[in-house]
């Protein structure tokens, strides 16, 4: 199935059912970022998969007009079903074929050890400072003052760093994001929704890991186009100040059930502030850093403008600066013309045919409880298509309708309700201002919904026509209950 965006087609870049990750990448990728996610994102995301006993042998890549879409890669079977096998076919496939017996008791184990606390606590007290040094030792260095043979071997240092770290980013997804999956899994399945038990993981931003601000680490976005702390104005990179406390669920879940809820509140508790520091020494600041030499190449090369540089492969770059004529600076500028206007399209949020989830009640209970986990995790991290809300009461405000958050800061007054595509670290400091926020993308998982929770906001996440129904200086009501944002008369 292709769909189409304006005289493009969107078609799918390969067999199955794909899904749009516009909460993290709203616009078209640089070449040079989609080459890195394709080598780290499949790898990683396969290894966690294995090693925890989910239901799929890792995760496809694709780009259509630069555009991510990603797609599961099934366990046995085709790519794409016509139908949901039946439920005798799959009891007896995940019992009897190898790939489902493995998962099961990796499952099973993962389920008995809970190693995701394990890995949280490792990763602050020891792998997070491993990261910072790696990081630190190329941020200490100069690219201005490198002779040339100094900077391509220092640029291809920062590459590997991206290389590396993304790769970690993936695979400790299993860490990070199984655990919250599965408080939610287990909740829904005790009749509670997950709008109610996502509230449990509030309070739960790294404020105790000693804050880190590297000069060179991305705020604005995750591709090389977007802008690191120095590059941004001063005052736009402030943490948010916690308030208030995690919502307790044992009111909503029977009492024999409570052994079993502390213990998911407590793992999904775990794993919110591994997900959201990890992700900026993994992955935002060794991309910053990647950044940083590119920028010097398109110095060096005296492009049009040194950041016409990001445009390039650091392989392009590399023949740039030992004398070659190609990629010229016209094509440059034409690759950033037309992801300029790709960016523009409104891309489809899915591709190909829906996906044939089988019938989780028909496999054993433990690979089914980690299916649900990662089927829990994932819509409400990219959300299902429809508006979800975060927070217990309304507020009417000014509506705000801004991408870039340094302009929305010179703009903002208090009580505001920013309305943008999605957040990124440096909203911090734009949203302890607001009142509300809106978002076009993302669920309950979102990095949306994790600042809203912290700063104790209200929200409604993945209102996909937020951006154009909505106007600055409308009053509007964010009411996250409902998941509604209305304009008053």
């Amino acid at each position: 199935m292709s769909k189409t965006a304006g005289l493009l087609e969107f078609a799918a870049p390969g067999p199955g059912g794909w899904v749009r990750l516009a909460d993290h990448f709203p616009a078209a990728l640089t070449a040079e970022y989609q080459r890195i996610y394709l080598e780290t994102a499949p790898v990683g995301m396969a290894d966690y998969m294995a090693r925890y006993g989910v239901l799929a042998n890792g995760i496809d890549v694709g780009f259509v007009h630069g555009h991510l879409y990603i797609t599961p890669v099934p366990l046995a079977g085709p790519r794409e079903m016509k139908r949901t096998p039946p439920m005798a076919a799959v009891w007896a496939m995940s019992r009897l074929h190898p790939g489902f017996r493995r998962r099961t008791r990796a499952a099973r184990w993962a389920l008995t050890e809970r190693p995701w606390r394990a890995a949280a606590t490792h990763w602050f007290d020891v792998e997070r400072a491993q990261w910072q040094r790696r990081n630190q030792q190329l941020e200490d260095v100069e690219p201005a003052t490198m002779a040339t043979d100094t900077l391509v071997e220092h640029l291809r240092a920062c590459r590997r760093l991206v290389v590396d770290g993304y790769r970690r980013h993936f695979e400790l997804h299993g860490d990070d994001l199984l655990p919250i999956g599965l408080l939610i899994a287990r909740c829904a399945e005790w009749g509670v929704a997950p709008s109610i038990s996502a509230q449990s993981l509030r309070g739960g931003t790294p404020a105790s890991a000693e804050p880190v601000e590297p000069a060179w680490q991305l705020l604005t976005g995750y591709d090389l186009d977007c802008l690191a702390r120095n590059e941004l104005p001063r005052g736009t990179t402030t943490r948010p100040d916690q308030t208030g406390s995690a919502l307790d669920l044992r009111p909503f879940v029977a009492r024999e059930n409570h052994d079993e809820l502390d213990e998911l509140v407590a793992d999904a508790q775990a794993a919110v502030p591994l997900r959201e520091d990890n992700g900026a020494m993994t992955g935002a600041w060794p991309m910053g850093l990647l950044r940083r030499a590119m920028l010097e190449c398109g110095r060096r090369l005296e492009l049009p403008a040194a950041a016409l540089a990001v445009e390039a492969t650091v392989e392009e770059l590399i023949s740039r600066l030992h004398g070659e004529p190609e990629p010229t600076n016209d094509d440059l500028e034409r690759r950033r013309h037309d992801r300029r206007m790709n960016s523009l399209l409104d891309a489809p949020r899915s591709l190909g045919p829906d996906f044939a989830i089988p019938p989780l009640t028909a496999l054993p209970r433990a690979l089914a409880l980690m299916g649900a986990a990662q089927l829990a995790s994932a819509d409400h991290m990219l959300g299902e298509g429809r508006a979800v809300g975060v927070g217990d009461y309304a507020h009417v405000g000014r509506a705000l309708v801004v991408d870039d958050p340094g302009h929305a800061l010179e703009l903002i007054e208090p009580g505001d309700v920013i309305v943008t595509r999605f957040t990124c670290p440096s909203w911090n400091a734009v949203l302890g201002c607001a009142g509300a926020m809106v978002t076009s993308t993302g669920g309950l998982l979102s990095h949306a919904a994790i600042l809203a929770r912290e700063l104790g906001i209200p929200a409604v996440l993945g209102d996909s026509t937020a951006t154009t129904r909505l106007a600055t200086g409308m009053t509007v009501t964010v009411d996250p209950m409902n998941a509604r944002v209305t304009v008053a008369d």
